[in-house]
């Protein structure tokens, strides 16, 4: 198991438990841990040192963390609230604290060829080159918490993490010549776009999918589709889906379960969530309401 999980439990660093999940989108690794300490120092290898990765600290109680280049050297940079820590592969990169309690994290880790090839987004090297300690992104921070939220092993996820992950790619390593605002899609795009989703549901489609239909980066499609329709790709699933699962609720007397199934939801809790969300009320009392 190549987590740090792995690395170490069991290790004299005064970890207590130490519990890590991986999840996986687009290619980019995310690796989420939650430890728990004993009293006293901690110092510890932060782990993943032959990949290119984001260590992004989620929360921490009980003490402030450390990001270390070395062991024994203390970090230059002051500490902030939300801050991330980059490191390029082949660089170690320790954690240190005098006292922690609860440290809670995320690693996203970056094959950036195969990412570049993958996203067709050029990307400034310069930015993969050397470790930044102690740096704060709000909007990496903020759609890195918004990844880690994703139910472990929900496939109905899969446009919305794709989505996120592009986007923390694009801007952890963008150049000003791809930094440029997106206009919206033409309409023969858009329709073209709109035609393939529809067609699909209730089956899950990758962002790739849809960025290739007209021939543009999933960052840049992502951005104008946006644009053009208001949503993300995911949130125009999502409301499709949902429209789909109020015409069976009317139309048929399938129970929840089977319109969740139907529509592509991942079981009827995820379907009566999204519901309630949308309408205010779950399925059943909608139902009740405005079937005749």
């Amino acid at each position: 198991m190549d987590t740090r999980e792995a690395e170490l439990l069991g290790l004299p660093y005064n970890i207590r438990s130490i519990v890590t999940r991986s999840q996986s989108w687009n290619g980019v690794r995310v690796d989420i841990t939650k430890a728990h300490y004993d009293e006293g120092e901690i110092l510890h290898p932060l782990g993943y040192e032959n990949k290119t990765r984001l260590s992004v600290n989620l929360d921490e109680v009980g003490g402030i963390t450390e990001p270390r280049l070395s062991r024994t050297v203390p970090c230059p940079v002051g500490h902030k609230p939300r801050y991330m820590a980059f490191a390029p592969a082949g660089t170690a990169l320790w954690g240190y604290a005098s006292t922690l309690g609860f440290c809670y994290d995320a690693t996203v880790m970056f094959d950036l060829e195969a990412l570049e090839e993958r996203l067709q987004h050029g990307v400034s090297r310069s930015n993969g080159e050397a470790p930044r300690l102690r740096y704060a992104e709000p909007r990496i921070w903020t759609l890195v918490n918004m990844l880690v939220a994703i139910p472990e092993g929900d496939s109905s996820y899969q446009l919305y993490g794709d989505s996120l992950t592009a986007a923390i790619f694009a801007i952890a390593f963008e150049s000003r010549e791809t930094h440029r605002r997106s206009g919206a899609l033409a309409p023969w795009q858009l329709n073209r776009v709109v035609e393939y989703m529809t067609r699909r549901l209730p089956r899950q489609v990758e962002l790739q999918e849809l960025a290739s239909l007209v021939n543009l980066s999933q960052w840049h499609f992502a951005r104008a589709f946006k644009a053009s329709t208001g949503m993300s790709p995911y949130q125009w699933q999502l409301d499709a889906r949902l429209k789909e699962a109020r015409n069976l609720l009317l139309a048929t007397d399938m129970t929840i379960e089977d319109i969740a199934i139907a529509t592509g939801f991942s079981d009827h809790m995820h379907l009566i969530r999204q519901f309630r969300s949308k309408t205010g009320m779950p399925p059943a009392a909608w139902r009740r309401m405005h079937k005749s």
